[in-house]
């Protein structure tokens, strides 16, 4: 009884901090690690990127904001792959839509979802493990990219065993080798370099939901 007393208590005082500040879906900031941090450790504070997640019913939808600043006379960063994972309750992932913030192209990014089968051990990120989801625009030539301080939102249809929230999409990648693990990848380029941004901590609205829901199994499990 104590220990259920306890739970409640801790779940109240989530609750209380959830509603007294403002919280949006599950958000991943990629500004904590680079694949680049030996030869360029400046990269690892310049380039920043935002990726934040939302499901209703079904579908996800996946706003990516590009943050990484601009230079006066250097190329600007844009982002042209992202890689994030999902939980076992997710069994495909179907592209719908990509729409953006303000007029560009948007036509050409195509998703992979390599979860199940032999694919997953095929797909290895600079030092981050293993993912489950690839969105792919194309910096070779003039194909979709996250422009520096644009959003690119990406639609799409969810199946396997709901229902879904979106904590679903922020699970750590798989372990390869000496790679650290990760939430989230994307690809920073421009013409001089390009480079891998991740982070390994989620963002604190991120961080409640994955709180939520674990306290949510703890406590359906004492009642069994």
């Amino acid at each position: 009884m104590k220990s259920l007393v306890t739970s409640l208590l801790t779940v109240s005082i989530v609750m209380f901090a959830v509603c007294s500040g403002p919280v949006k879906a599950a958000v991943l900031r990629l500004s904590d690690h680079c694949s680049e941090d030996e030869t360029q450790p400046e990269l690892v504070e310049y380039l920043d990127a935002e990726l934040n997640f939302s499901v209703v019913d079904s579908t996800l939808t996946l706003s990516v904001t590009n943050l990484t600043p601009e230079n006066e006379g250097d190329p600007a960063f844009k982002i042209s792959r992202i890689f994030f994972n999902v939980t076992d309750n997710v069994e495909d992932l179907i592209l719908t839509d990509v729409y953006a913030s303000e007029e560009s192209n948007t036509e050409g990014w195509d998703l992979y979802f390599w979860k199940n089968g032999f694919w997953k051990n095929a797909f290895i990120v600079d030092g981050f493990g293993r993912f489950d989801v690839y969105l792919r625009g194309d910096h070779d030539s003039d194909g979709p990219v996250v422009e520096p301080g644009q959003t690119v939102n990406f639609v799409c249809q969810i199946s396997g065993d709901g229902p879904f929230v979106d904590s679903d999409f922020v699970n750590l990648s798989s372990p390869q080798d000496e790679h650290i693990v990760s939430y989230a990848v994307v690809k920073f380029y421009n013409d001089d370099t390009s480079a891998h941004g991740a982070t390994n901590v989620p963002e604190p609205a991120s961080a409640v939901i994955l709180g939520l829901g674990s306290l949510f199994f703890v406590l359906r499990r004492r009642q069994r």
